[in-house]
Order: C-alpha cells, then sequence, then structure tokens
C-alpha cells in the first residue's frame, strides 16, 4: 500500500469518525423501537446501523449486508433478521428517518459545509423519480397503478426528491412519495412546506423543470418570499407561445459560453432574456423569461444542431448575473447527473431493491440518500481549499471501496467508529 493511499485511507477514518459521531446521525433519537419484548433479540441500532453500513459500503443484498457484519461487528446478523427488521417499519419509522436527514443536513449547513459555490445564494432543485416498478400484485405500499394500452398493468413508485445544487457536494435534502391520486405537480405544496420547515433559509430559490411548472406553485413561493425558476414547456399553451414570440426574434445573445466536449460532441450556451412579460396573464409575480439555446456541434458529421430551452422566473434583474443564470439553469441537473445517476448506477436503487414490502422501500431509500449525502461530502472536500491546493475528486466506485476497506479492516479494533454508529 503506497504512503499516499494509507493517508487517503486515514483522513477517510478519521472523517467518517467526526461526522457518524454526530447528533444527527444516532437513529435513536428519531426512530423508536416499536417492538414487542419477544422481538429484540437483536438491540434496534445494530439492525438499522447494519442497513446503513451495507449502503456505505454499496452493498449490493442484504445476504452482502450479513457477511459485512460478520467482519466488522461482535456478531453476524443474518439477512432474514434485517429483511423482517425492515418490513415492519410502519409510517412512523418513515417520518423518523426523514427528520434524520434532516437533521444530518442542518448539521452539515451549521458547519459551513453546505456555503453556495459561485452563486450568491442556496438553490435547491425539485424533480421526480421512479424508484420501484413491477407486477402490480407486488406494487408495494403507496405505488401507483399504470394501466396501458394492450400491456398488463403494473405498479410504479414515484418521488419526488429535494437536492441542493448551489452547494459543491449536491447532498439530498428530502424525499416524498408522490401519492396515487396525483402527480409531481400536485404534491409540489406538501414538499415546499416540509423544506420551508426543515431548513428555512438554507436556499432562496426552487428549481423545477416543467413538470412542476403552474401559477399556483409559483405563488406559493412568491409568498413565502423566496425564488423560483421553472422550465416552461407546451403545457403552459399561452405563456409559452408569447415566451417564443417575444424571445424567440432575439438573435444577439445576452452570454455565449466557451465551447466544452460533451458526449463527443462540441457543446456551448447562449442566454437571452426579456422583462417584456412582467406579470403576464394571472402571473403577477413573474419578473423575467429566459430562453437558453443549447449548440451543438459533431466533430465528425460536421452538423449544427440547437435546442432551446424557457424558464420563467420572479428573480429580479439583478439577483443573478448572466453566468449566473447559466450555471443555476445547467446546475439544475445535478439532481440528475449527480444524485439520481449515482443512485441509480453506484447504488443501483432501481435494480437492487433489498425488501419491497410494506413501507421497507421508503425506509430504505432515506437510508439510501444518507449514505448518498455523506460519500458526496466526503467526495468533494476539496472544494474548501484553495484552487491551486484542490485535490482531485475521488470517483464514486473508489471511495466505496476505500470505505468496505475500513469497515473490513479496521473492525473490531475500530472501536469508535462503532460506537458511533451502534456497534
Amino acid at each position: 500500500m503506497t504512503g499516499n493511499y494509507q493517508r487517503l485511507k486515514q483522513s477517510t477514518s478519521n472523517f467518517l469518525r467526526r461526522i457518524l459521531r454526530k447528533p444527527g446521525w444516532d437513529c435513536k433519537r428519531f426512530v423508536a423501537d416499536r417492538r414487542g419484548r419477544r422481538g429484540r433479540r437483536w438491540e434496534f441500532a445494530t439492525l438499522l446501523n447494519s442497513l446503513l453500513k451495507g449502503y456505505l459500503s454499496n452493498r449490493s443484498s442484504l445476504r452482502s449486508v450479513e457477511r459485512l457484519t460478520a467482519m466488522t461487528s461482535r456478531a453476524r446478523v443474518p439477512d432474514t433478521t434485517l429483511y423482517d427488521f425492515v418490513e415492519r417499519f410502519g409510517e412512523t419509522e418513515v417520518a423518523g428517518l426523514r427528520r434524520q436527514l434532516q437533521a444530518q443536513v442542518r448539521s452539515e449547513w451549521r458547519s459551513k459545509r453546505l456555503d453556495p459555490v459561485g452563486l450568491p445564494c442556496g438553490v435547491v432543485a425539485v424533480d421526480n423519480k421512479t424508484v420501484w416498478t413491477g407486477p402490480a400484485a407486488r406494487a408495494p405500499a403507496g405505488a401507483q397503478l399504470v394501466q396501458p394500452k394492450e400491456r398488463p398493468a403494473y405498479g410504479q413508485v414515484r418521488v419526488v426528491r429535494a437536492v441542493l445544487i448551489s452547494a459543491a457536494s449536491k447532498p439530498a435534502l428530502d424525499q416524498v412519495v408522490i401519492r396515487p391520486e396525483t402527480n409531481e405537480c400536485g404534491m409540489f405544496a406538501e414538499v415546499m412546506a416540509q423544506l420551508e420547515a426543515a431548513y428555512g433559509s438554507l436556499f432562496e430559490v426552487y428549481s423545477g423543470d416543467a413538470g412542476f411548472c403552474s401559477e399556483a406553485n409559483a405563488s406559493l413561493v412568491a409568498k413565502a418570499n423566496k425564488g423560483y425558476i421553472f422550465g416552461l414547456k407546451g403545457n403552459r399553451g399561452e405563456l409559452m407561445r408569447e415566451a417564443e414570440r417575444v424571445l424567440g426574434v432575439q438573435l444577439v445573445p445576452e452570454l455565449t459560453t466557451a465551447w466544452e466536449c460533451y458526449r463527443g460532441e462540441r457543446v456551448r450556451y447562449h442566454l437571452y432574456r426579456t422583462t417584456e412579460m412582467a406579470g403576464y396573464l394571472d402571473w403577477e409575480h413573474l419578473k423575467q423569461v429566459w430562453r437558453v439555446e443549447k449548440e451543438r456541434v459533431h466533430p465528425q458529421r460536421r452538423t449544427v444542431a440547437g435546442e432551446n430551452r424557457y424558464y420563467v422566473t420572479n428573480l429580479h434583474v439583478g439577483r443573478l448575473a448572466a453566468a449566473q443564470i447559466l450555471q443555476v439553469v445547467r446546475g439544475h441537473w445535478a439532481i440528475e447527473n449527480n444524485c439520481n445517476w449515482t443512485l441509480d448506477v453506484i447504488w443501483d436503487e432501481d435494480t437492487k431493491v433489498w425488501c419491497g414490502k410494506g413501507l421497507a422501500l421508503q425506509a430504505l431509500g432515506l437510508l439510501r440518500l444518507m449514505a448518498y449525502n455523506l460519500v458526496a461530502l466526503l467526495r468533494s472536500r476539496g472544494w474548501r481549499r484553495r484552487e491551486a491546493q484542490q485535490q482531485e475528486k475521488r470517483g464514486w466506485r473508489e471511495l466505496l471501496d476505500l470505505i468496505l476497506q475500513i469497515f473490513s479492516t479496521e473492525g473490531m479494533a475500530c472501536s469508535g467508529l462503532q460506537v458511533s454508529i451502534g456497534f
């Protein structure tokens, strides 16, 4: 083992010790043990923290978590015990895990680790995500039933996920299951109320795609003295037509970015904006409309393609500079490229379901978000140093493998780490 790797391993271990000893990681403060006296062979914290350690080290199944506990704790926790434990979770346990996730984020906020990078204020992005799809007969609690034409019905569980895209680590702030009788637009008011109650001044701006764009949702944000940036598409017919009419004739962009390489193509962005539509229709709070054109050039075929996206906002003209507008617009997709992509590709969120009964899917999803936030924070630690001294951001799999090695090699000797997470 090289000296650099040994130092990295030691610093990562020290970081885990510091973070996991904080009150927000003590599950007993948020989730009560409602098991009967006969069902308490294993301590509640031992079982819950075994699941968390499994996600932190990216175990693929409960059987893998069982093997991990055999290596790192005083006793092997059977996978059947973990399955029975989590399948009994109800709304009370899920609510407790949400409070724990929020407490962990607030702790990092107080530690100044969530300060905006390149922006004057915090920005939270909300997006919907499908976390489970399967036969209707096996659908867990909270699933929506989909009946396509000429195909059997199937169930799916969709969530609204909120991510702080202005912070270097892009932490997940909350996750709410979309009820079967509504959609992401109808869930926005509930999600926003939860975010405001939990975080308050952590962020100033809500960013959402066209699925969240409605005058009612925009009014909620404006009445809370916050800013909104919503994508605009054909679902807002008259508003979209007027935006195309006003901005479509603008030929000189306010800002054009430098060319960059993306998926084998050269890409740059152009920003156009107008204040002519302020207060248009019943959008009394509307201040600006933006058009962002993405120009793509294929190096071999020499083809040029353009794609326009429109946005409505109640932000005053001077609140964000032109470059910051493009950063926020592009940063909205950090919820896809950072959080959702990582959970799909690295943690296999869609395919490796440890338990799909009852509300277990929701509880495990919150534990997975806790693990994502911690590893993302570890991965972005270099952002706080001076640019010339910033370390290269470590890959997700490299860090997860390193955490597994720390758990495996330090094992019983790492008493501080075990005490901090309940072993």
